[in-house]
């Protein structure tokens, strides 16, 4: 019987085998073209846990077998530091850099400060602010940054509760009336040289580049915010409740929702690209801010973080998940930089007042790169 088992066990093994090499292709496989490898990739946390299974499984048994899952799993030694750095010495602040050359950044998506009352918070728009105000942040990006003249929450109204970031860029990705506007935002507590929209296929989602002047460097910032999935409330309602039967209406939903998955894994590739171009082109050093509604595992983060550090991984600790909405929980908000910058203190702060949780870090000039 146990022979059995292990010929199961091990036939299982090998399927998650075939699973975990699609996942690491899933950062080198554009989805619009092939879209199987960015599932895999999206799912790469479970797969890894099946993994520990298995080798949890082997080593009981001490059977050789184990090696598949131990290969496999280093194999993409990388990929698991994307999502679980081991920073048993992140990067420190010199002893030499001083308060006042070190810029603070917070990137949030603030679900519209809480506009249609989705939290259970009545104050949580004013309990932003305050959160927003004990952080004394240098650099501040909103991703769904609203507005609305008839709700009294202008944009002026927002700007009056920032005063400590008295410089400001917006765009609204949307068209702008006097009814509302959703967008993007970056606040600024050093003055803005220039601001661009970055213009991608997308009627919600937004990009933008903010020149900002900080010590004597022009440094220029990206707040970006990629393709949402756009899920619907029966979606969700599905996923909570489902239990599978196959039979037309569940089929139907399942294909409903694959093809918004696949809509958005498609356009975040082509926005990523676009947005790559940018930072490439970029004559100063790169700030990348946002919500990138992917995973480190996928196109779209590749194509951005190219040439760029990710905060977290040089300094963050845990898996640093920093969606809280309905959908499992993923690393989908970043913060990236290129030379000569560099970063310490990397944070994932855990409030209940968005469906993110916001990060921040501290950003300072290290040695200029020699060309």
């Amino acid at each position: 019987m146990r022979k059995f088992t292990d010929k199961v066990i091990l036939i299982l093994n090998i399927l998650a085998a075939i699973a975990m090499l699609l996942a690491y292709l899933a950062p080198l496989v554009n989805p619009a073209r092939v879209f199987l490898p960015a599932l895999f990739g999206l799912a790469y946390p479970y797969i890894l846990m099946v993994h520990l299974a298995f080798i949890c499984y082997w080593l009981i048994r001490l059977k050789a077998e184990i090696l598949l899952s131990l290969f496999i799993t280093l194999l993409g030694w990388n990929h698991l530091n994307n999502l679980l750095p081991l920073n048993l010495r992140p990067s420190e602040i010199p002893v030499n850099i001083s308060q006042d050359r070190l810029l603070k950044a917070v990137s949030y998506n603030v679900r519209g400060f809480d506009i249609y009352h989705w939290n259970t918070h009545p104050e949580a728009k004013k309990e932003i602010f305050d959160f927003l105000e004990a952080q004394e942040p240098h650099l501040l990006c909103f991703q769904e940054y609203y507005t609305s003249s008839l709700s009294g929450q202008t944009h002026a109204d927002i700007s009056n509760h920032l005063k400590y970031l008295p410089h400001n860029a917006v765009y609204y990705a949307a068209d702008h009336t006097n009814r509302n506007g959703f967008g993007i935002a970056t606040f600024s507590k050093y003055p803005i040289l220039k601001k661009s929209r970055i213009p991608f296929n997308s009627s919600f989602n937004a990009a933008m580049y903010t020149d900002i002047l900080f010590q004597s460097d022009t440094v220029r910032v990206f707040n970006i915010h990629l393709q949402s999935i756009r899920l619907q409330q029966d979606n969700y309602a599905f996923m909570d409740t489902a239990r599978l039967k196959y039979n037309n209406e569940q089929i139907s939903e399942i294909r409903a929702i694959g093809s918004r998955l696949k809509t958005a894994f498609s356009m975040r590739a082509e926005q990523a690209k676009v947005i790559a171009s940018y930072i490439k082109d970029s004559p100063h050093p790169v700030i990348v801010m946002g919500d990138f509604n992917d995973t480190p595992q996928s196109y779209a983060y590749r194509k951005i973080k190219k040439g760029l550090d990710d905060a977290f991984r040089k300094s963050g600790r845990g898996f640093g998940n920093t969606y809280a909405g309905e959908l499992p929980s993923f690393r989908i908000d970043y913060i990236m930089y290129g030379p000569p910058l560099l970063s310490s203190g990397f944070i994932r702060i855990k409030t209940d007042h968005s469906d993110h949780y916001p990060i921040s870090t501290l950003l300072f000039m290290g040695e200029p790169v020699r060309k």
